[in-house]
């Protein structure tokens, strides 16, 4: 796949650190790219906060800027979307991780899919490259299906990054997978985040719309319900003289496969 390279202001806010501080927060804003076609680029806003007890990460669609060729050149439009994509709350002691969506691709219902912090094995490299004020390093990683690169800061000794990307002995600032479908690039980091009216348990109560599952059975459920559909689509077209092949992938998803199943195309 082509990659399309987007460069982004990146706006670093940086506050003396107080080791009085009871509750330190910090809050990373963050550039997400979903570039599923070269003409097509999905602009996303990747929020970050991190308690000594909890992490919040949302991830809220922008735009979709559609790249269309004509006669003279190119043209570029931009659709502005509101749309919660996800919520991933961490709980940093318990080690676990719940992720709040709306499958409406499949189940058509909202769910908080929870699972443990999944750990994941880098492979730390040696190059270094500095982002905003913050002096970076390299490492790579491979996550249900996607090999990734990430460069983290060991100034903000916090082992997160967007998405569920963490273990790294640093903030992950930017990461990209390989075949260029999904990137992160902070644009704002505020360390020690100061904000008196922000309360990050407000972020991670329950909430009864969101039917819990673990993400095993979420799997297991969402697999079963393209089965059904594919078997429903066939059956509509049993006795038609011509063949029609019916299948959905989950190629171009984040996690296209994972420890409880290594399938990615169903039919």
């Amino acid at each position: 796949m082509k990659k399309i390279f987007i460069i982004t202001a990146l706006i670093v806010t940086q506050f003396s650190v107080c080791q009085k501080t009871p509750n330190k927060l910090l809050k990373i804003e963050y550039n997400e790219f979903r570039i599923f076609t070269p003409s097509i680029i999905n602009l996303d806003l990747g929020t970050l906060i991190v308690s000594n007890d909890y992490s919040f990460y949302s991830s809220k669609v922008i735009k979709k800027i559609k790249k269309e060729k004509i006669d003279d050149g190119e043209s570029v439009g931009v659709n502005n979307i509101k749309e919660i994509l996800s919520e991933i709350i961490i709980d940093r002691k318990k080690k676990i991780l719940t992720e709040k969506l709306f499958d409406n691709i499949v189940l058509k219902k909202k769910y908080a899919v929870y699972e443990g912090l999944p750990k994941m094995k880098w492979k730390l490299l040696n190059e270094i490259k500095k982002i905003g004020n913050y002096e970076c390093k390299k490492a790579t990683t491979e996550f249900r299906g996607r090999k990734y690169e990430a460069w983290y800061t060991e100034k903000i000794p916090v082992s997160l990054g967007p998405w569920k990307l963490n273990g790294l002995p640093g903030v992950i600032l930017m990461a990209e997978d390989k075949e260029g479908i999904y990137k992160w690039e902070a644009k704002l980091i505020s360390y020690p985040y100061i904000n008196s009216k922000y309360n990050i348990n407000s972020k991670v109560k329950d909430d009864s719309k969101f039917e819990k599952i673990s993400f095993e059975d979420f799997n297991k459920k969402r697999i079963e319900k393209i089965k059904e559909k594919i078997e429903i689509i066939k059956s509509r077209n049993s006795g038609r003289d011509f063949n029609v092949r019916f299948e959905y992938t989950t190629e171009q998803e984040k996690e296209p496969i994972n420890e409880f199943r290594e399938r990615k195309t169903f039919n």
